[in-house]
């Protein structure tokens, strides 16, 4: 909207003209995801796909003080990662931040909308002015550059495979 500033007119307050840009992405965005088929329906044909996703046999019954609750046999165990994990991935967000950085103005930004700010291609093309074709090429060399950098830090830091899982 900064880039846009130029386009605003006067003719209403400023927060009025923001909040109408905001709620006209918004409802881009709902129309284009009403769209969108939901990941869980894709396979709905598959015979283990049909239940709950949680065995109902871990909750507890409808008779017991706490309906609903977890049994403490189907309570779910926490996933928490050692600190070395911890550690690692605050390195590789630094690298990958000092990798950002390093690249040229337009890739850096084609990335940052499409890959952290998770635009559509389309959003992106409007936003920058770009053809669909230049985006594209932007994003892969942008990718392209990211992933030779990061690539022997990403090594290092999972140990020839240790972390990777």
């Amino acid at each position: 909207m900064i880039g846009r500033l130029d386009r605003f007119e006067g003719r209403s307050s400023l927060r009025t003209w923001v909040f109408r840009i905001l709620e006209n992405r918004a409802r881009s965005r709902g129309v284009h995801e009403s769209r969108a088929l939901p990941w869980s329906s894709a396979f709905a044909d598959d015979p283990g796909m049909g239940g709950p996703t949680v065995d109902p046999a871990r909750f507890r019954g409808p008779d017991d003080r706490w309906p609903g609750g977890w049994t403490p046999a189907g309570r779910p165990a926490a996933w928490e990662p050692p600190p070395e994990y911890a550690a690692v991935a605050a390195e590789i967000r630094r690298e990958l931040g000092t990798a950002l950085d390093e690249l040229p103005d337009r890739q850096r930004t084609v990335v940052e909308l499409r890959d952290v700010h998770g635009l559509s291609s389309e959003e992106v093309c409007e936003q920058l002015g770009l053809s669909p074709g230049n985006q594209r090429i932007l994003l892969h060399r942008g990718r392209a550059r990211l992933r030779a950098r990061l690539e022997d830090v990403y090594r290092a830091a999972a140990g020839e495979g240790e972390l990777r899982g």
